[in-house]
């Protein structure tokens, strides 16, 4: 399979991917197609990458790399396309792929019931349900020990929405403040205010905190309590674009049932999970039929 791969000029095109999304695509215009004919006539598919969501997707070396990436490239090795990869953070994907700019995305993108109106998504790829990372030997031990605490969360991700959904109605039926909120372009700069006391906890999935705290062992350490419902994350492809899903799907089916998919768990993630084989919502149930 052939790839090209560009890093997007994030500012600017996020502002252009705004502007088209409000004032030039709505659900019943159509927009310029992002997929392109290429030399030969094969198509050309653009499939947006998050920049820095290790270990899903990190650069190393100059090198896109991380478990969606090698998956990325096992599942379309025989594709009917190629694929062209933009890489940018994660806020301007779902706006991309709602601006008709990019066909589909290969960033771990949670299964939301919300987000089921724009795009499909494909069979789960990883369990992605939420925990705290705190402060090694700070006093926060459950979801009632936010009370009035920062917590840093991903901007446009779930985490957001888990603080306001899930963990804030939960204080107030305990007649306790709720937990304040900080937004992050990415989990990095949360981490880093996290060990300088900027917040007081950063809300990611497991696996991700896993690799934070292997890095810096004495400084932090994970609150084992899951936060909110099991969630999963799937890739996520353009309304109208089923063959692109099934090509995805099928690759994915594939290297499940030979037993791939969990060697690159493994590899990349350090956990295998037993994964559904279609799309389902928070605390596993399934994706409502139209």
């Amino acid at each position: 399979m052939n790839y090209r791969i560009r890093r997007a000029n994030y500012w600017l095109r996020f502002g252009i991917l705004v502007a088209i999304a409000l004032f030039t695509c709505t659900i019943a215009v159509a927009c310029s197609p992002s997929s392109s004919q290429v030399s030969g006539g094969t198509q050309e598919i653009t499939v947006a990458t998050e920049d820095d969501y290790p270990p899903y997707d990190f650069l190393q070396n100059g090198k896109n790399v991380g478990y969606n990436q090698e998956l990325l490239e096992l599942v379309t090795r025989d594709a009917p396309f190629t694929v062209k990869q933009e890489i940018l953070p994660f806020q301007g994907i779902l706006t991309g792929i709602a601006a008709n700019r990019y066909d589909a995305t290969n960033a771990a993108i949670a299964i939301l019931e919300e987000r089921l109106t724009a795009i499909d998504f494909t069979m789960p790829i990883t369990d992605i349900t939420n925990y705290l990372i705190k402060r090694r030997g700070d006093s926060i031990n459950s979801i009632a020990d936010l009370a009035g605490k920062t917590v840093g969360v991903q901007q446009g991700s779930i985490t957001a929405k888990i603080i306001a959904e899930v963990v804030n109605p939960q204080l107030k039926a305990q007649g306790k403040a709720a937990a304040r909120t900080t937004e992050y372009g990415a989990f990095a700069e949360a981490y880093q205010d996290l060990e300088n006391k900027r917040v007081d906890a950063v809300l990611n999935n497991l696996v991700a905190l896993t690799q934070v705290i292997k890095a810096k062992p004495n400084v932090f350490e994970v609150v084992q309590e899951p936060v909110g419902d099991k969630v999963y994350a799937a890739w996520a492809v353009r309304k109208g674009r089923q063959d692109i899903l099934q090509v995805f799907n099928d690759g994915l089916a594939k290297a499940k049932a030979d037993g791939t998919l969990k060697q690159l768990q493994q590899k990349w993630l350090g956990v295998t999970f037993d994964l559904p084989n279609e799309p389902r919502l928070p605390g596993d149930q399934p994706i409502p039929t139209s």
